[in-house]
C-alpha cells in the first residue's frame, strides 16, 4: 500500500518544538487514583494497554509519582530497545522514567499523531543510539527533545492519524479473538483434564528421559557446536520449539549425543519466572529442529510415546503452567525463581488411552488451527503497519 506522499510542505522540528514533558506529581496514596503503570504493564510494539497496577493493592515503588491522564502518550525511556509506547485510556500515576508527554499546540500537532511519531522505528533508532548505560539503558528527555523529523500539515496528520489508528484499532480487537480463543481452549483442558478417565501416573514414569541442560563452553571450544536454547523460546506465549536467536556453544559429543533435541521433546523452565509470570513454562519441539539443546536453567523431558503422546503430556503440563499449579512447587533465591523439578514432576495425572488422547489432541488442533489464522493476520496487520510508518516517518537510519 503505498500512501503517494507530497513531503514538500513538511517542516522539520525537534520534538521540544511541538511536545511537552508533563511532570504533574502527586503522590499515590492520597491521590485518589485508583491505577498505576510500571514497564512491565506497557507493552512493545502496540499502543493498547491491558494490564495495571493497583494502588493500595499491589506493591509501588516510590519514584511512582508521575500523573498521567487519558490520551497522554507514555514512553519508557528506560531500556529503550523495548520500544514501549503507549496510550492509556484512564487517569493514573507512572515512575519516574516513563515520560508522560503532551502537544504543545494542536495547531502544530495532533496529539492522536504524536504516539506514531515515537513507534517509528526510525525513532526507536535514535533512542537506542542515544540511550545512555549499558546494563540498563535509558535516555534523558534532553536527548529525547532533540529528536528531529519531518512533521507534516495538520491536515494531513489527521488523515494520516485515523489510517494508522484504524490499524491499531484492528490489531486490538484481532488480540481480543486470540484472548478469546486461548481462554475457550484452556477451559477445555481444564475440563478434560479434569474428567479424564484412564491409570494415574506420575509425570517422571511417563518419561523415557528427564535430562538437565548445560551452557557449554565458547563456540569452537569443544568437540560439537550447538545451539543452547534461552528463555528467548517461550516469548510471547509460544507452545512450539523454535530456535531463533539462539547462540552457538561448545559441547563434547557425550553432551551432545545426550541432550541433543528431538520431535516431541519437552522443555521445561527450571528457573525463571516473575511475580505475575510463573517458572515452568513449556515449549515442545515439531518435526527435525536445529541441532540444540537446554541450557542449565532447563529440563529436557522425552515422553514415553508406549504409554503418552508427547503433545498430550505437553498440554497437561502448559495448562498446568496457566492454572498456576507450578506455583506450587517454585521457591525464590535473590530474585530467581526456581522450580522443584524432582517434586513437581513426580506429581500423578491421569493418563487416559492413547485413543483417547489422540481424540483430545484434535479438538486441540482446532483452536491451534484458529490461532493461527487469527495470529497470520495480526502478522499482515504488522507489516502493513511498519511499511505505513517507514513511508511517513523513514526507515531506521
Amino acid at each position: 500500500m503505498s500512501l503517494n506522499l507530497d513531503k514538500s510542505g513538511w517542516k522539520r522540528v525537534t520534538l521540544r518544538d511541538v511536545v511537552r514533558h508533563v511532570t504533574d506529581r502527586v503522590d499515590a496514596e492520597t491521590s485518589g487514583l485508583e491505577r498505576f503503570l510500571a514497564g512491565e504493564h506497557i507493552p512493545s510494539g502496540s499502543l493498547s494497554i491491558a494490564d495495571w497496577g493497583v494502588i493500595g493493592r499491589d506493591p509501588i515503588g516510590p519514584m511512582f509519582y508521575k500523573r498521567f491522564k487519558p490520551g497522554h502518550v507514555l514512553y519508557v525511556s528506560r531500556r529503550t530497545y523495548l520500544r514501549k509506547v503507549a496510550v492509556p485510556e484512564f487517569e493514573g500515576i507512572t515512575g519516574e522514567k516513563t515520560f508522560v508527554l503532551e502537544t504543545l499546540d494542536k495547531n502544530l500537532l495532533l496529539q492522536e499523531f504524536l504516539p506514531f511519531v515515537l513507534s517509528a522505528e526510525r525513532f526507536h533508532a535514535y533512542a537506542i543510539a542515544h540511550s545512555r548505560g549499558s546494563v540498563n539503558p535509558y535516555l534523558n528527555w534532553g536527548e529525547l527533545a532533540a529528536y528531529e523529523f519531518d512533521l507534516p500539515p495538520v491536515d494531513e496528520q489527521q488523515r494520516l492519524a485515523d489510517l494508522l489508528w484504524a490499524l491499531e484499532r484492528h490489531k486490538a480487537e484481532l488480540g481480543g479473538q486470540v484472548s478469546t480463543i486461548e481462554a475457550a481452549m484452556q477451559r477445555f483442558l481444564a475440563d478434560s483434564f479434569r474428567v479424564a478417565s484412564g491409570s494415574h501416573r506420575k509425570i517422571i514414569d511417563l518419561c523415557t528421559d528427564v535430562i538437565g541442560g548445560i551452557w557449554g563452553s565458547a563456540e569452537g571450544e569443544a568437540e560439537v557446536d550447538v545451539l543452547a536454547l534461552g528463555p528467548r523460546v517461550y516469548a510471547d506465549g509460544a507452545t512450539q520449539l523454535t530456535t531463533d536467536g539462539s547462540p552457538v556453544r561448545s559441547v563434547s559429543r557425550r553432551q551432545a549425543e545426550v541432550r541433543l533435541v528431538r520431535d516431541g521433546d519437552i522443555i521445561l523452565e527450571r528457573s525463571g519466572g516473575s511475580p505475575s509470570q510463573p517458572v515452568g513454562r513449556v515449549v515442545i519441539a515439531h518435526g527435525d529442529p536445529a541441532p540444540c539443546i537446554p541450557t542449565d536453567f532447563q529440563r529436557l523431558l522425552r515422553p514415553n510415546r508406549e504409554v503418552v503422546e508427547p503433545r498430550f503430556l505437553f498440554w497437561r503440563l502448559r495448562h498446568d503452567w496457566v492454572a498456576g499449579v507450578t506455583r506450587n512447587y517454585a521457591k525464590k533465591t535473590t530474585n530467581i525463581t526456581n522450580l522443584s523439578v524432582k517434586d513437581y514432576i513426580a506429581r500423578s495425572i491421569a493418563v487416559p488411552s492413547i485413543a483417547d488422547q489422540t481424540h483430545l489432541l484434535g479438538r486441540v488442533s482446532s483452536f491451534e488451527d484458529t490461532l493461527t489464522s487469527v495470529a497470520g493476520e495480526r502478522s499482515e496487520i504488522d507489516v502493513l503497519r511498519r511499511s505505513l510508518h517507514d513511508q511517513v516517518f523513514g526507515g531506521a537510519e
